[in-house]
Protein backbone atom coordinates (compact mmCIF):
# COMPACT_ATOMS: atom_id res chain seq x y z
CA UNK A 1 0.00 0.00 0.00
CA UNK A 2 0.91 3.87 -0.80
CA UNK A 3 2.66 5.10 2.45
CA UNK A 4 1.65 8.40 1.72
CA UNK A 5 -2.15 6.85 1.55
CA UNK A 6 -1.43 4.98 5.47
CA UNK A 7 -0.42 8.24 6.60
CA UNK A 8 -3.59 10.12 5.65
CA UNK A 9 -5.79 7.59 6.46
CA UNK A 10 -4.21 7.07 9.85
CA UNK A 11 -3.80 10.75 10.18
CA UNK A 12 -7.66 11.35 9.23
CA UNK A 13 -9.02 9.39 11.53
CA UNK A 14 -7.14 10.53 14.37
CA UNK A 15 -8.16 14.24 13.17
CA UNK A 16 -11.69 13.15 13.19
CA UNK A 17 -11.70 11.91 16.92
CA UNK A 18 -9.40 14.20 18.07
CA UNK A 19 -12.38 17.05 16.65
CA UNK A 20 -15.21 14.91 18.30
CA UNK A 21 -13.50 15.18 21.66
CA UNK A 22 -12.55 18.99 21.70
CA UNK A 23 -8.53 17.60 21.53
CA UNK A 24 -7.65 18.65 17.50
CA UNK A 25 -5.32 21.35 18.37
CA UNK A 26 -3.39 19.54 21.80
CA UNK A 27 -3.15 16.98 19.40
CA UNK A 28 -1.95 18.78 16.81
CA UNK A 29 0.94 20.48 18.94
CA UNK A 30 1.93 16.86 20.56
CA UNK A 31 2.50 15.66 16.75
CA UNK A 32 4.55 19.01 16.30
CA UNK A 33 6.59 17.64 18.91
CA UNK A 34 7.05 14.77 18.70
CA UNK A 35 7.76 14.65 14.40
CA UNK A 36 10.75 17.37 15.60
CA UNK A 37 12.58 14.76 18.38
CA UNK A 38 11.75 12.40 15.91
CA UNK A 39 14.13 14.15 13.77
CA UNK A 40 15.89 15.10 16.03
CA UNK A 41 16.89 11.46 17.22
CA UNK A 42 17.18 9.24 13.22
CA UNK A 43 18.12 6.04 15.36
CA UNK A 44 14.63 5.56 16.65
CA UNK A 45 13.52 4.69 13.59
CA UNK A 46 15.72 1.95 13.70
CA UNK A 47 14.79 0.63 17.23
CA UNK A 48 10.83 0.79 16.04
CA UNK A 49 12.12 -1.45 13.03
CA UNK A 50 13.25 -4.01 15.74
CA UNK A 51 11.25 -7.20 16.12
CA UNK A 52 13.19 -7.68 19.29
CA UNK A 53 11.18 -4.98 20.98
CA UNK A 54 7.37 -5.82 22.27
CA UNK A 55 4.42 -3.33 21.67
CA UNK A 56 4.89 -2.30 24.79
CA UNK A 57 8.57 -1.16 24.62
CA UNK A 58 7.87 0.20 21.25
CA UNK A 59 4.80 2.26 22.80
CA UNK A 60 7.21 3.77 25.18
CA UNK A 61 9.40 4.28 23.22
CA UNK A 62 7.07 6.44 21.00
CA UNK A 63 5.47 8.50 23.92
CA UNK A 64 9.11 8.97 25.12
CA UNK A 65 10.32 10.63 22.14
CA UNK A 66 7.13 13.25 22.59
CA UNK A 67 9.21 14.39 25.39
CA UNK A 68 6.39 14.09 27.80
CA UNK A 69 5.51 12.08 30.45
CA UNK A 70 2.35 11.75 30.23
CA UNK A 71 1.36 12.99 26.45
CA UNK A 72 -2.38 12.36 26.70
CA UNK A 73 -4.83 9.31 26.23
CA UNK A 74 -5.92 10.45 22.83
CA UNK A 75 -2.19 10.77 21.77
CA UNK A 76 -1.86 7.07 23.29
CA UNK A 77 -4.83 5.48 21.73
CA UNK A 78 -3.22 6.15 18.54
CA UNK A 79 0.09 5.11 18.78
CA UNK A 80 -1.24 1.84 20.00
CA UNK A 81 -3.54 1.47 17.10
CA UNK A 82 -0.44 2.47 15.04
CA UNK A 83 1.87 0.03 16.68
CA UNK A 84 -1.19 -3.05 17.03
CA UNK A 85 -1.69 -2.55 12.69
CA UNK A 86 2.39 -2.56 12.38
CA UNK A 87 2.70 0.35 11.03
CA UNK A 88 5.10 1.59 13.36
CA UNK A 89 7.77 2.63 10.35
CA UNK A 90 4.82 5.05 9.40
CA UNK A 91 4.62 7.24 12.47
CA UNK A 92 6.79 10.31 11.28
CA UNK A 93 4.56 10.43 8.10
CA UNK A 94 1.52 10.38 10.39
CA UNK A 95 2.43 13.02 12.21
CA UNK A 96 3.28 15.20 9.06
CA UNK A 97 -0.21 14.14 7.23
CA UNK A 98 -2.05 14.79 10.83
CA UNK A 99 -0.24 18.48 10.84
CA UNK A 100 -0.58 19.46 7.13
CA UNK A 101 -4.96 18.03 7.47
CA UNK A 102 -4.72 20.01 10.98
CA UNK A 103 -3.74 23.08 9.31
CA UNK A 104 -5.67 22.77 5.85
CA UNK A 105 -8.86 22.06 8.55
CA UNK A 106 -8.35 24.96 10.55
CA UNK A 107 -7.11 27.35 7.34
CA UNK A 108 -3.35 28.07 9.03
CA UNK A 109 -1.08 29.36 7.08
CA UNK A 110 2.55 27.99 7.55
CA UNK A 111 5.18 30.73 6.97
CA UNK A 112 8.57 30.01 6.08
CA UNK A 113 11.31 32.85 6.88
CA UNK A 114 15.03 32.18 6.13
CA UNK A 115 17.53 34.17 6.40
CA UNK A 116 21.53 34.42 6.81
CA UNK A 117 21.55 35.55 10.02
CA UNK A 118 18.54 35.89 13.13
CA UNK A 119 16.24 38.84 12.06
CA UNK A 120 15.33 41.53 14.71
CA UNK A 121 12.07 41.98 16.05
CA UNK A 122 11.56 44.55 14.00
CA UNK A 123 12.25 43.30 10.68
CA UNK A 124 10.56 40.06 11.72
CA UNK A 125 7.24 42.04 13.06
CA UNK A 126 7.32 43.20 9.10
CA UNK A 127 7.66 39.94 7.32
CA UNK A 128 4.83 38.85 9.39
CA UNK A 129 2.65 41.91 8.05
CA UNK A 130 4.08 41.01 4.67
CA UNK A 131 2.55 37.51 5.04
CA UNK A 132 -0.56 38.50 6.82
CA UNK A 133 -1.27 40.90 3.69
CA UNK A 134 -1.45 37.39 1.83
CA UNK A 135 -4.99 36.86 3.09
CA UNK A 136 -5.62 33.09 2.33
CA UNK A 137 -5.78 32.44 5.78
CA UNK A 138 -6.99 32.84 9.38
CA UNK A 139 -3.82 31.90 11.21
CA UNK A 140 -0.57 31.95 10.73
CA UNK A 141 2.43 29.90 12.17
CA UNK A 142 5.97 31.58 11.75
CA UNK A 143 9.18 29.19 11.57
CA UNK A 144 12.59 30.94 11.16
CA UNK A 145 15.36 29.06 9.78
CA UNK A 146 18.78 30.59 9.60
CA UNK A 147 20.38 29.84 6.71
CA UNK A 148 24.43 31.08 6.34
CA UNK A 149 24.58 30.37 2.50
CA UNK A 150 22.15 33.55 1.65
CA UNK A 151 24.98 35.58 2.49
CA UNK A 152 21.79 38.45 3.12
CA UNK A 153 18.17 39.32 2.90
CA UNK A 154 15.62 36.70 3.20
CA UNK A 155 13.64 33.84 1.68
CA UNK A 156 9.70 33.95 2.47
CA UNK A 157 7.35 30.50 1.68
CA UNK A 158 3.49 30.76 2.39
CA UNK A 159 2.41 27.62 1.41
CA UNK A 160 3.71 26.62 -2.35
CA UNK A 161 4.75 30.59 -2.91
CA UNK A 162 8.50 31.53 -2.30
CA UNK A 163 9.21 35.23 -2.64
CA UNK A 164 13.39 35.46 -2.31
CA UNK A 165 14.65 38.42 -1.10
CA UNK A 166 18.33 37.03 -0.54
CA UNK A 167 21.46 38.32 -1.81
CA UNK A 168 22.42 34.81 -3.08
CA UNK A 169 18.97 34.52 -4.70
CA UNK A 170 19.79 37.79 -6.51
CA UNK A 171 23.46 36.35 -7.41
CA UNK A 172 21.88 33.49 -8.60
CA UNK A 173 19.35 35.45 -10.63
CA UNK A 174 22.24 37.58 -12.40
CA UNK A 175 24.43 34.38 -13.06
CA UNK A 176 21.87 33.14 -15.16
CA UNK A 177 21.26 36.43 -17.08
CA UNK A 178 24.94 36.35 -18.36
CA UNK A 179 24.36 32.96 -18.98
CA UNK A 180 22.17 33.69 -21.37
Amino acid sequence: MNEGLIARRYALAMLKVAEKQKAAEELYELMKQFEQNYVAHPDLRKALGSPVLSPRDKENLLTTAIGLENPGDLFLRGIRLVIANHREMYIRLIALMYQKLYRKAYRIGQVKVISAVKLDDLTMERVKKLAMGHGEYERYEFIEVIEPALIGGFILQIGSQQLDFSVGGELHRLAKQFVQ
